[in-house]
């Protein structure tokens, strides 16, 4: 009960004051305990927000799960909408983790790496990897690919979609939310993927 009243006091003040008025003592006060209590469970500022990230990516994995089942039935039909929705599974994830206290979030990215999760996820459930499952993707749109690896297609395209959006909420995060920036991405990678007689495939 008072580890969530300080959870939720810490989303609050983030939401409502910014990163910038995040301090144990204001959480406390938000909260409506004494900070000693406060100090009981978390020594800083920094741990309450590992607390409310945790939170954040349980919430995401649920999602994520739901999507998935979406996603991996447009796989075998089309790879445009299958990478489409990709793409913006990906931007939405990056901009509800980079939402809150983006300097954290940045700092300490590789203890919220939403992929790993998903991998360790997905494993659990006795299903294959997010690496495996995109190379089997690209192999079932074999024939709509230029000539190559597949694997080390997959490989490419899905380092270079993280790097990008990893860029854009580091540096521009407004892109995040750009609907031309999701399409100037979106035609890179098929570009990038497919033979050039093809073309983006018209929505099915």
């Amino acid at each position: 009960m008072l580890v969530a009243a300080i959870q939720e006091a810490c989303r609050q003040i983030l939401e409502r004051e910014g990163a910038d008025n995040l301090t144990t003592a204001r959480i406390a006060e938000v909260a409506g305990v004494n900070i000693s209590s406060l100090y009981q469970y978390f020594p800083n500022k920094e741990a309450v927000l590992v607390d409310v990230y945790d939170e954040i990516i349980g919430a995401l994995l649920v999602r994520a799960r739901e999507r998935f089942e979406e996603i991996d039935r447009l796989a075998g039909q089309s790879l445009e909408l299958t990478l489409a929705a990709i793409v913006d599974m990906e931007i939405a994830q990056l901009r509800e983790l980079n939402r809150l206290a983006p300097d954290f979030y940045h700092r300490y990215q590789h203890r919220f790496d939403i992929h790993a999760r998903i991998d360790e996820l997905a494993c659990s459930l006795d299903n294959p990897s997010w690496e495996a499952w995109f190379s089997r993707f690209l192999g079932r749109h074999r024939r709509h690919l230029r000539p190559g690896d597949t694997d080390l297609f997959s490989l490419f395209v899905r380092k270079t979609l993280r790097a990008n959006l990893q860029w854009a909420a580091l540096e521009q995060p407004g892109l995040l939310g750009s609907g031309e920036f999701r399409e100037e991405l979106l035609s890179m990678l098929l570009a990038y993927l497919q033979s050039p007689q093809e073309g983006r495939q018209p929505a099915a």
